[in-house]
């Protein structure tokens, strides 16, 4: 075949230059034992024949693909199949298309491959497809990829089909295909019910702040493990005896190291403190080496599962991050702006993307590190590891497993550890959250269908323990800061309407700007969740429990904007500023203005009025909110009675009380 004009490597993770053995295959196909991926020492990891292709030095953590043409765990793939798969995916690499991301091109691998699967069990050659309508059909019915993309890839092999040599579906087979293809309605993110969501963010909380109270604890009983599991004589080893105090000094007069005996360290952990924390959180019956090396893989997942629920990151972003990833920020308000610093994963790879966090995020930020820390200690007595000084100056923040305990072969060419799914933790860490707890009541489905749509029954029912996933969390999280009335748990809450503050205040309006760009897929999922919650809440108003203290006639007038629009036009009237609404304490604020100076959440004095003054205009009360503000009744007098009449306070607490006191009279007028 002619060679064709091939401009060379065009992965964007891959660092090859021109002059690289693997930037351009001077033959078209490529031969047998050409380079594919080369490490950056020159050795091979991949050649063109081999039967799986390795990416991760590319990647930065575990990626590969199969073509199924040899041993190994995936479908299987005829030789012949196999070569062609070989070809467009060497075209995707080494073509003139568009660079690409190692993940998307994986991705891409995936959508097309069940076309050479299924070809094969039928055994025919793909490029004969398009004879064979009832196989065509059978792959639009039942292949399992993404069908978002699949034409777009299949329409590229075709029309660079005169430099393949072949083409999956001609025009005719490409109609077949379309015929038969059920393009799945799009499917929203399931929102977790609020229930459920703090559950498992308290719970994350809890194990965190075990490990902080327990830090040094668990840093001595590391450090005696790690010196006695070879039971070393070398001077170096006997500096650090030395280093690190008279309790280590018993480690000279073991008789045999710690790693023939993996199931004595339950004394040296109770001598260190810290063994009612490992029965708690993931003990059983043993509690050995490799009992503490789950512990720490343990923290190093509520860390990043407590990032990403409050920063609206993606989990691959979020296993990228650094030591130095946390940031504090003085913005132009004065105020402390706390960021997570990173590297994008979608779309656009920014290297010094932001995102906004609440200051709470340190905690997992430090208890991460520390973990880190203890484990790069590890890779320093290991003869085997010889890690970049580059890494060691800013390491993940989230490291591998160096002990030198460990199971599993270790790859020390990825700096990144390929995250797993969340739902595992049901399986890898079972004590962390409780199974029943996670189970889905009737008001968590009620909740959930109300916030998503088309929720897949097989996965979402009453009884099912809710499957949780990373994704979940932006969105959730998203919709709970812009409606933290749906979390009752007060100190999330809290923490909930602050970070929404910020984020609305920087993601939400442009003349606020910080000195590092924010990242803008966290912004957009932020603002879309604002127009849909805008959207959502104001619809809802047109029920009998929300009332305006001005009568009916002015509720009809706030909700004019809605009358005969459904829900996306009216997120297009959220965002032309048409319609405006957000939760407060009593209920809601429809004011399209400024931002009212009180809130309406921590402050309602301005909302029912007091003294001679009115009630707002905007406001709407909520009479299923009547348990509450009958709640702030009661407090507001109790700080009355232990408070200065003639202070400031005191005349504050008596305003709101009487604007409590209006929005109960109106809520039992309407009632009766």
């Amino acid at each position: 075949m002619t060679l064709p004009n091939l401009p060379g490597l065009s992965i964007l993770d891959s660092s090859a230059t021109p002059d690289a053995l693997n930037f351009r295959p001077n033959t078209w196909p490529p031969k047998d034992d050409f380079q594919v991926v080369i490490d950056s020492e020159g050795k091979v990891i991949s050649r063109y024949s081999d039967v799986r292709w390795d990416f991760s030095i590319w990647h930065g953590s575990v990626l590969k693909i199969y073509f199924g043409d040899g041993p190994g765990n995936g479908h299987k793939v005829s030789k012949e199949n196999a070569d062609l798969l070989r070809l467009v995916i060497a075209w995707w690499i080494w073509g003139p298309g568009i660079s690409l991301t190692t993940r998307t091109l994986v991705t891409k691998f995936a959508t097309i491959k069940p076309f050479f699967v299924i070809c094969s069990k039928n055994n025919i050659c793909v490029s004969e497809l398009s004879n064979h309508p009832k196989i065509i059909k059978e792959i639009a019915l039942t292949g399992k990829f993404s069908r978002t993309h699949v034409l777009t890839y299949l329409n590229d092999v075709s029309f660079n089909s005169n430099k393949l040599g072949f083409e999956i579906l001609d025009e005719n087979g490409m109609k077949a295909f379309a015929e038969h293809l059920k393009l799945n309605e799009s499917i929203q993110t399931a929102y977790i019910p609020a229930r459920i969501w703090s559950y498992q963010l308290l719970r994350l909380k809890e194990c965190l702040n075990d490990y902080l109270k327990n830090a040094k604890g668990f840093e001595k009983l590391f450090k005696y493990c790690l010196l006695a599991y070879e039971c070393s004589r070398s001077s170096k080893k006997q500096e650090d005896f030395q280093q690190f105090g008279e309790e280590f000094d018993s480690i000279k007069r073991l008789k045999q190291p710690v790693k023939f005996n993996l199931g004595g360290i339950k004394d040296i952990a109770i001598k260190f403190g810290v063994y009612h924390v490992l029965e708690k959180w993931v003990m059983f019956t043993k509690c050995n080496l490799h009992t503490l090396s789950n512990y720490m893989n343990l923290i190093n997942l509520c860390g990043s599962a407590y990032i990403v629920n409050f920063s609206l990151m993606r989990i691959s972003e979020c296993s990228r991050l650094r030591a130095d990833c946390l940031e504090v920020e003085i913005d132009e308000t004065g105020s402390e702006i706390h960021l997570i610093k990173g590297v994008t994963t979608k779309t656009i790879r920014d290297q010094q993307a932001r995102w906004i966090v609440p200051s709470l995020v340190k905690n997992a930020v430090d208890a991460m590190n520390n973990i880190s820390e203890l484990r790069l200690l590890a890779a320093k007595y290991s003869s085997n590891l010889k890690l970049k000084k580059e890494f060691l100056k800013n390491p993940t923040l989230q490291c591998h497993c160096y002990e030198p305990w460990r199971i599993k072969h270790l790859d020390i060419s990825t700096e990144y550890i390929t995250p797993r799914t969340y739902r595992e933790v049901y399986t890898t860490h079972p004590k962390l959250f409780d199974k029943n707890t996670m189970r889905i009541t009737k008001e968590d489905l009620e909740i959930a269908h109300r916030l998503t749509a088309n929720l897949d029954p097989k996965l979402y029912d009453e009884g099912k323990i809710w499957p949780i996933a990373w994704h979940q969390l932006r969105r959730t999280s998203a919709v709970n800061m812009l409606a933290s009335g749906l979390v009752s748990e007060f100190s999330l809450q809290y923490q909930l309407k602050h970070a929404s503050l910020v984020m609305s205040r920087y993601y939400g309006q442009n003349y606020y700007k910080l000195k590092a760009p924010l990242n803008s897929e966290a912004r957009n999922l932020y603002l879309r969740e604002m127009y849909e919650s805008i959207a959502r809440d104001f619809g809802e108003l047109q029920s009998d429990n929300h009332i305006s203290p001005h009568g009916d006639k002015r509720k009809a007038q706030i909700l004019s904007e809605i009358t005969e629009k459904d829900h996306k036009q009216l997120i297009e009237s959220a965002k032309k500023g048409k319609i405006s609404y957000r939760e407060t304490f009593l209920g809601g604020c429809a004011n399209q203005g400024a931002p009212c100076p009180y809130g309406g959440i921590s402050n309602i004095s301005s909302c029912m009025g007091f003294d001679s003054t009115s009630p707002c205009d905007s406001v709407i009360v909520d009479k299923n909110k009547l348990p509450m503000i009958n709640q702030l009744k009661d407090n507001l007098q109790i700080q009355l009675i232990n408070t200065d009449d003639g202070s400031p306070l005191y005349q504050s607490l008596k305003a709101q009380l009487e604007s409590a006191e209006r929005a109960i009279n109106v809520i039992h007028t309407v009632q009766i």
